[in-house]
């Protein structure tokens, strides 16, 4: 029943939005008592935090790195995290809006690339690079689904964002090389 919860409450989030969720709407939508909610989470705070681990710890397990090259790897995963913001806006506003330092998951992904930046370009300061990149990501992804809506006919025009975004990362990673 938890994960049932998780899943339904991350529809309504990326629906309606995170500022506009409720523990009500949610039993609502389970057809519910809105206190059985409370079974599971004490509040909506410990279901966020139940959402956001469950996203990037399934995230982390699906991306692939290898040991070589870190400039590679780092990207690969950049695009990966960009089409996580892709699928789930609202919990991209969520996370811009708020600290992740109570989500492990998000702690763990910013800590490998922050590895993979070191290993990169070591001669620079890993945070402000980061901070840069994951600005860049952020700014991106949200940009790019204001433009359209999700569902089958938006895939085309999502793939060509991507492929736009990949363009454009790539020519802001070869910048912090030739620094």
């Amino acid at each position: 029943m938890k994960e049932k919860i998780i899943l339904t409450a991350l529809k309504i989030c990326e629906k309606e939005g995170y500022d506009s969720f409720s523990m009500r709407k949610l039993a609502a939508k389970l057809n519910l008592d809105p206190m059985a909610v409370y079974h599971y989470f004490r509040n909506k705070e410990e279901l966020t935090k139940s959402m956001v681990e469950q996203i990037f710890n399934r995230f982390q397990k699906e991306i692939s790195v290898s040991d070589g090259n870190p400039k590679i790897n780092l990207k690969k995963v950049l695009i990966a995290y960009w089409n996580l913001f892709i699928e789930y806006p609202g919990m991209s506003l969520y996370l811009v809006k708020n600290s992740y330092d109570e989500f492990p998951s998000v702690i763990s992904l910013n800590e490998k690339l922050q590895s993979f930046v070191q290993k990169s370009f070591p001669e620079m300061d890993v945070y402000i690079i980061l901070n840069v990149i994951i600005d860049f990501i952020h700014g991106n992804a949200l940009a790019s689904t204001s433009l359209f809506s999700k569902g089958k006919s938006n895939e085309a025009k999502i793939l060509a964002n991507q492929k736009e975004f990949e363009i454009s990362l790539s020519y802001l990673l070869d910048q912090f090389s030739k620094k």
